[in-house]
């Protein structure tokens, strides 16, 4: 198995990330504390009508009078009369929807990140993407952090010289106004006004590097390095200890700010595509606890961190189980494997089949032209998914550049494709009919530059995408004008093209690398409006490849049915048929009647209500 370094987006990097407190016995303390401290939200016997109801994604024109749950489910929908003649046995509340009021199933987020979102919660926000509009800042530069990164080290010069850091993440020079090249010398010039004991460690927004002064660099030694306080994984690796950790109370203060913040969004259900990152097993059981609680505002899919090989062999070896049959009423469950074949195209990581665009102007320390590929050579991967699959685990595996989506192809067909034996049925050529493995429902991640063959052999394989469309919207003018070149950016996100293509898609936030918020994935799909392009009058210099665009039902499906199905979760949500769990949404508009073909103001509409296994977890 490989043991090259992993690059992969900011919340798959575990060399970047710093460490929980880990102490067991606090956390058990707290958690159990937690189940009489916290607010007991009540599950509620609920009858929904007025509005707008629309329970069945599968179904775009199917609007309903009423919907009635109780015990966490969905008993019936249809009718008033029907609804209360069926929900007579139970003592109801009505719950009366305003004519704008729009009832949907609960909002799913297929890849996101809570324990790393948690850990660098309390570090300064760089990210040019607002979290209050999810908007993005055209007028992002280099002064603007700089004021950011100035009032950070005001806020800390008077705290013990162990304390004195400025920590950061999301920085982006991609998203700069004017690219802008960050290093040591830049960071002691705004630190030098403020306090000169003041160390700082800033993440890069692509997760492949970060940033650091002169003061953090003296900590570890590295104040030689020819490249100037630009660290690599293994550099930031050795500043990470150093640098302070939140305790129990604050992490799980932190932890139940993310969930809030999910749920503020719409969003039940996220799918945790690294657990184990930063804290092995422990995560699993700070889960399992936390599930126990009223903290637990979501539901949680995870996939285990399976790209180090003492993780891998952790999660074979021991007890775990992918838990895919599990009752609706457990809100955390370990259901796949997570690969990383790649880094990150914006981080210039992500392999190509042609050089970067920007390559000879932007360099990544110990990076080539065409990027990287985590694994030498694809057979390794392969041997690794052979394992992962044998043992029954769903595989994600991270891939963004069309180089490294084709070996990740390649790799699935040499790790699932077997040759018969005599004692096996009569051979079917393997693309007449659905694969063995089908069940399985791997994924590529991010899935960010496709070819059409990639797309046919996805189809074939039964293998389908998960796309970080803030990709479009976000870094498209960056794709298209600094970094791939216009041919190659119209690769980007492919969304309309893989429906076609009979593959069934999701969208996502990677959460921290953008913010939840599916109602605005919802908008890039169907709008694909380079953010960036501004004062621009004509659609087509503003549209990153019109012909990708998605209508308004096939992206609810992609935040719904279609992301359930991908986690395995749709026996249990993405839809609200009676007898599945209810998780819904109340939003103050309907997006589903939105006539702009750039679908703007989407990301916009208030969430009003949001319910989780029969519980109001969020009021706006």
């Amino acid at each position: 198995m490989s043991q090259r370094p992993h690059f992969g987006c900011a919340c798959c990097a575990p060399h970047m990330l710093p460490r929980f407190d880990e102490n067991h016995e606090a956390w058990t303390t707290l958690l159990a504390d937690a189940k009489e401290l916290l607010p007991h939200a009540q599950r509620e016997a609920t009858i929904f009508f007025g509005g707008n109801i629309y329970p069945d994604p599968g179904q775009p024109g199917n609007k309903v009078d009423a919907i009635g749950i109780a015990d966490g489910e969905v008993k019936a929908s249809g009718s008033i009369e029907a609804v209360r003649k069926a929900m007579q046995q139970y003592k109801t509340a009505d719950r009366r929807l305003a004519a704008g009021e729009t009832l949907l199933p609960g909002l799913i987020d297929a890849h996101a990140h809570l324990m790393s979102s948690a850990l660098i919660y309390d570090w300064t926000d760089l990210s040019p993407i607002s979290k209050d509009t999810q908007k993005l800042d055209v007028d992002y530069t280099i002064d603007k952090i700089k004021l950011e990164i100035a009032a950070a080290a005001e806020a800390v010069k008077d705290k013990p010289l162990k304390q004195r850091w400025v920590t950061g993440f999301g920085i982006d020079p991609s998203l700069m106004a004017e690219w802008t090249d960050i290093n040591a010398p830049t960071l002691d010039a705004i630190c030098e006004k403020v306090g000169p004991e003041i160390k700082v460690f800033l993440l890069n927004a692509s997760g492949h590097i970060s940033y650091a002064n002169t003061n953090a660099l003296k900590l570890v030694g590295l104040e030689n390095d020819p490249n100037q306080g630009v660290l690599t994984e293994q550099q930031s690796e050795v500043m990470i200890p150093h640098i302070p950790k939140p305790g129990v109370l604050q992490f799980f203060h932190n932890l139940k700010q993310v969930f809030i913040e999910a749920n503020k969004r719409g969003v039940t259900t996220v799918f945790d595509a690294s657990v184990g990152l930063v804290g092995g097993a422990k995560e699993i059981l700070l889960m399992r606890l936390l599930a126990k609680t009223h903290a637990l505002t979501i539901r949680v899919g995870g996939a285990l961190y399976g790209s180090k090989d003492a993780d891998l062999k952790t999660w074979l070896e021991g007890p775990y189980k992918p838990e895919l049959d599990s009752d609706g009423d457990t809100l955390f469950t370990l259901r796949a494997m997570k690969l990383i074949a790649d880094g990150s195209n914006q981080g210039l990581t992500g392999l190509q089949s042609e050089p970067y665009h920007c390559c000879h102007e932007h360099k990544v320390p110990g990076v080539g032209a065409y990027g990287l590929f985590n694994y030498e050579p694809v057979r390794e991967l392969a041997n690794v998914m052979a394992k992962v699959s044998e043992k029954g685990w769903p595989i994600l595996t991270h891939a963004n550049g069309d180089e490294a989506i084709d070996n990740v192809l390649s790799a699935y067909q040499l790790a699932l494709y077997k040759v018969p034996t005599d004692k096996d049925p009569e051979p079917v050529p393997p693309f007449d009919s659905v694969p063995a493995w089908a069940p399985q429902r791997h994924r590529i991640e991010h899935c960010s530059l496709l070819h059409d063959d990639a797309i046919a052999l996805m189809q074939r394989m039964a293998i389908s995408p998960s796309f970080l469309i803030g990709h479009v919207g976000y870094w498209g003018r960056a794709f298209q004008q600094t970094i791939l070149g216009e041919d190659r950016a119209n690769m980007l996100d492919r969304c309309a093209s893989a429906l076609k293509g009979g593959l069934r898609i999701s969208l996502h936030s990677d959460r921290f690398v953008t913010p939840f918020g599916p109602l605005r994935y919802m908008e890039q799909a169907i709008g694909r409006v380079m953010e960036a392009v501004v004062d621009e009058p004509d659609e087509n210099k503003r549209i990153l490849n019109k012909h990708e665009r998605l209508d308004v039902h096939q992206a609810l499906r992609a935040v719904t049915i279609d992301a359930a199905w991908q986690c395995h979760l749709d026996h249990q949500v993405g839809s609200l048929l009676p007898g599945k769990q209810a998780d819904l949404v109340i939003l103050a508009e309907v997006p589903l009647q939105s006539t702009r073909t750039d679908a703007a103001g989407m990301r916009g509409i208030e969430v009003k209500e949001t319910w989780v296994s029969g519980r109001r977890v969020y009021v706006g």
